[in-house]
């Protein structure tokens, strides 16, 4: 079996992917064989769901227009839960567009199991669910807290991964600035409608926490940016490690208001993310909705206080302006590129019953949740691809899985998910691949490295190559390369990296 692994639940904004990053670098990555060739499965076999679903927009000439996050398109990318009455799967969100055409985001279901290819368990919802089914142990158990109206204020004035992608590939770099997302927060706080959608979900959460919060260690976000290292050390400790002033203080360094989700380039606001910086931004009609919602009573309950008014005749100019929309019952619609307010506009923790979505009913192991897109057609053509590639995966994943928990990962294995695996690969080649990394993976134990290089995959021009527990990108102008050198460095590789996946995301930047 995999070693237990800790666990992270934390509502989005809350200080959540820092809590995360935070462990990830106390615990360090997984080495044995087991979590690595999981890892292996995502990457691979798993990575081929993804690229089903770009050649539906490809067959369609929009793959130029295809607005689809690296993050999302990893198998175990995006938001993740529990599902099913005894918690046997996991279910992963993804967020896809079409610029000029909409969104819609695709839930997929996997065997639980498969949440091991990440060092640390991470959910935004389900805290009593968690516990109930990964029996965490104590000292491994963590949620992250933030001021609610500093939480509020974060998820209005936050770029998502799909708005972040179509911002990197479309949105001229001179305009990706902060008056970008303010234009964006104008709309959403100018809507009281929107801003009141945006309570249930997150109050739910919130009553279900206050149930579970003495099974958790509770990291408060402005603890950690006010006071670093004493936090860092807390932490430590309930992990059982002891880390010095010096470690602690060179761990916040790597850490401290730097972007920490990958393809994501927009998830940090820079030059913001201060303790109490919402009292700039939220006027007193939204802190007078928030008490009418019971949301005070979280505040004081985790240490805050309470929501007292703030002083009118000190808004800024953004709260000014604000409020006088709001005085007006008007709602800030200048928000210019009607692309970039489709994608911006918030996925998930938000009660979109409110807003004319299209859903759609489960499936076996895919669901549409919601959907704008304007060609219904596409968005079941979508489905369908990744309704069959799941499937696929999720049989050959059960097989491997049932291998590892009773350690018997080795070649024979390997050929008895062949013929399962096949069907998610287009050719020969591609499969060539598939067995070279898994290969790897079952003779690497412990710290051994597999000796000889070994051609996973290639992208465009650039090869993907194993070696020496080691992935690199071989751009194949390079001609044949000899890793038996004493000495790499000299070698113009396009990016080195500890992941597969990692590396993936460099060569896509």
């Amino acid at each position: 079996m995999v070693a237990p692994r800790p666990l992270v639940v934390g509502y989005p904004r809350s200080g959540f992917s820092l809590l995360i990053s935070v462990i990830a670098e106390l615990v360090g990555p997984a080495r044995d064989r087991r979590t690595l060739s999981i890892k292996a499965l995502c990457d691979t076999a798993g990575f081929q769901i993804s690229r089903r679903i770009e050649d539906v927009f490809i067959r369609r000439g929009l793959s130029h227009d295809l607005i689809y996050n690296y993050n999302f398109r990893q198998l175990a990318g995006g938001p993740k839960w529990l599902a099913d009455s005894e918690f046997r799967d996991a279910r992963f969100r993804k967020y896809i567009g079409l610029r000029g055409g909409g969104d819609f985001t695709l839930i997929t279901s996997h065997p639980r199991e498969i949440l091991n290819y990440y060092e640390v368990v991470h959910s935004h919802v389900g805290p009593a669910a968690w516990l109930s089914a990964l029996d965490v142990p104590k000292g491994l158990r963590f949620a992250s807290m933030r001021h609610p109206a500093g939480t509020l204020t974060s998820a209005c004035f936050s770029i998502n991964a799909l708005a972040s992608e179509y911002i990197q590939r479309f949105v001229p770099c001179q305009e990706d600035n902060d008056f970008l997302r303010q234009r964006l927060a104008l709309y959403k706080l100018s809507d009281l409608n929107f801003f009141e959608a945006l309570l249930p979900p997150f109050k739910s959460y919130l009553e279900e926490f206050t149930q579970q919060d003495h099974n958790y260690y509770l990291m408060r976000w402005e603890d950690l940016i006010d006071s670093p290292v004493k936090t860092i050390i807390g932490i430590a400790g309930e992990l059982g490690c002891n880390i010095s002033v010096p470690q602690a203080q060179a761990l916040w360094a790597k850490l401290d208001h730097v972007n920490l989700t990958g393809a994501h380039k927009h998830n940090l606001r820079y030059g913001h993310g201060i303790v109490n910086g919402w009292k700039l931004w939220l006027t007193n009609t939204h802190l007078d909705i928030l008490r009418d919602h019971g949301i005070e009573t979280y505040a004081v309950r985790y240490g805050y206080g309470p929501m007292s008014p703030l002083d009118e005749s000190a808004y800024t100019p953004f709260q000014q302006t604000l409020d006088d929309y709001i005085r007006r019952g008007e709602v800030f619609r200048d928000y210019g590129d009607e692309n970039l307010f489709g994608f911006a506009f918030n996925k998930s923790n938000i009660d979109f019953s409110r807003f004319g979505f299209r859903q759609y009913p489960w499936r076996t192991h895919t669901a549409i949740e919601r959907s704008s897109c304007r060609d219904e057609s596409l968005v079941m053509e979508v489905s369908d691809v990744a309704e069959e590639a799941c499937g696929i995966f999720n049989e050959a994943a059960s097989i491997w899985i049932n291998a590892v928990q009773n350690d018997d990962l080795d070649s024979a294995m390997i050929d008895s998910i062949m013929p399962v695996v096949s069907r998610l690969y287009n050719n020969d080649a591609e499969l060539a691949s598939f067995v070279s990394a898994m290969t790897a993976t079952i003779k690497t134990d412990m710290g051994e490295k597999y000796s000889e290089p070994l051609l996973l995959d290639s992208l465009g021009t650039t090869n993907i190559v194993l070696f020496q527990g080691k992935y690199y990108a071989v751009p194949q102008a390079l001609g044949p390369v000899d890793f038996s050198l004493p000495n790499l460095s000299g070698i113009a590789f396009t990016g080195i990296a500890d992941s597969f996946s990692e590396l993936i995301l460099m060569v896509k930047e």
